[in-house]
């Protein structure tokens, strides 16, 4: 072989292993092929960065509208708290996500286990030391400021269920994987659950069922499983159900009879809904949030946006997470691998999922419950998390499995 030759070939082998390894800057054209007929972008999804960008600014626009009352009341007539807090978290993770869409998703699931056993180890420090609120466990107080462990685990199971699935789609059909997978979710639900916080224990299960459901054949086994969970969860509040967990039942039944107790929320909610009629009071002009919602930048802020903006714009709100859910689909449809599509569609769920209970709870369509409405409650753990976890389904976009023309 001549020494030209050789050349050729070492070139020809640097550039097959940066075009593997997804950082070869893509040509004039925008698409570039490798040998394994996937096809690196060199555009993310401007579609869903656009949906993400427009959620986060209308988010800020009614944290500021929905809290500048309850700020201004309570911290020495300053109506920016929140969303000063707010902001300062979007922002945070804007950057996070700027730099998870970089990052080859590959090398993002190659520290899940150590982002795995680190959401566990702080799920463990919050139920031993952490501030119990409501009946539940979810705050670790870092003085200026305060972290929820439970939506960190949300993101560690995505990732940690892509990594392990994604290796071998055999192990969502084998019994060994299932349990090994049941394992991967099961250590989590049972450190929330120990911490009292049902509501996250609910969305964890339920991106769980989505991705294993996803890399599985048998669909009707997880149909079933689903209906299964779903009687035994409401046959549990209706027959067993105490406390504070029975009280909120009861309120979901029948909000009035207890008005000033758990039914309260629940009343003041529907209120502001009712309120709003076809296109709402105004931005700025709702009356509940003054003294009748408490809390109305937090879980109930959809109610506001209801009584604001109205029917028509609880819509495009609504519209727009469709949109998002929509893009992941698609993007889980055309990626590069199976742990690419794992990850769109676990981040998919994680918003579909939190919109569905959230709307639910605001409307009273299902029993009160803590989950924010993402991208726009109040919660700068969430946010940023959220915000995390939606870079890595950016980067996914990147890549497509395709077949050659």
């Amino acid at each position: 072989m001549s020494t030209t030759d050789m050349k050729q070939r070492r070139m020809a082998e640097r550039e097959r292993e940066h075009r593997r390894r997804g950082s070869l800057d893509a040509p004039k054209k925008n698409e570039l092929l490798n040998r394994d007929n996937v096809i690196l972008i060199s555009e993310y999804d401007h579609v869903l960065f656009a949906t993400v960008v427009i959620l986060l600014l209308f988010g800020l626009v009614m944290i500021l509208s929905s809290s500048y009352y309850v700020s201004m009341t309570r911290f020495e007539n300053s109506i920016f708290y929140f969303f000063a807090r707010q902001a300062s978290a979007t922002a945070i993770g804007f950057l996070a996500m700027i730099i998870a869409a970089v990052v080859n998703y590959h090398v993002v699931c190659k520290f899940a286990p150590v982002l795995y056993v680190l959401a566990c180890g702080c799920l463990v420090y919050v139920g031993l030391f952490g501030e119990e609120i409501n009946g539940a466990k979810r705050w670790i107080d870092l003085g200026v400021a305060s972290f929820q462990p439970s939506e960190f685990a949300k993101v560690a199971v995505v990732l940690m269920l892509a990594r392990y699935i994604g290796k071998d789609a055999n192990r969502a059909n084998s019994l060994i994987g299932f349990l090994v997978c049941g394992v991967i979710v099961g250590i989590p639900v049972a450190l929330v659950r120990w911490g009292g916080n049902t509501s996250t224990l609910i969305i964890i299960c339920a991106i769980a069922a989505g991705m294993i459901f996803i890399a599985s054949p048998h669909i009707w086994r997880w149909i079933a499983m689903a209906v299964a969970a779903v009687a035994a969860f409401f046959g549990y509040l209706h027959f067993f159900a105490s406390g504070f967990h029975g009280g909120r039942y009861a309120a979901h039944l029948d909000p009035f009879s207890d008005p000033t107790g758990y039914g309260y929320q629940i009343i003041q909610g529907l209120y502001a809904v009712a309120s709003g009629g076809l296109f709402g009071l105004g931005l700025g002009q709702s009356n509940q949030k003054l003294i009748f919602l408490p809390e109305p930048h937090n879980d109930f802020i959809f109610a506001i946006i209801c009584e604001e903006l109205g029917l028509f714009g609880a819509l495009i709100v609504l519209i727009l997470f469709g949109v998002f859910v929509w893009r992941g689909i698609r993007i889980a449809m055309n990626a590069a691998d199976l742990t690419g599509t794992l990850i769109a569609t676990g981040t998919s769920v994680l918003i579909a999922v939190q919109v569905i209970i959230n709307v639910s709870v605001v409307t009273n369509t299902i029993i009160n419950t803590g989950i924010p409405l993402p991208f726009i409650s109040y919660g700068g753990t969430s946010v940023a998390f959220i915000l995390a976890l939606t870079g890595v389904m950016l980067n996914v976009s990147r890549y497509s499995k395709k077949r050659a023309e």
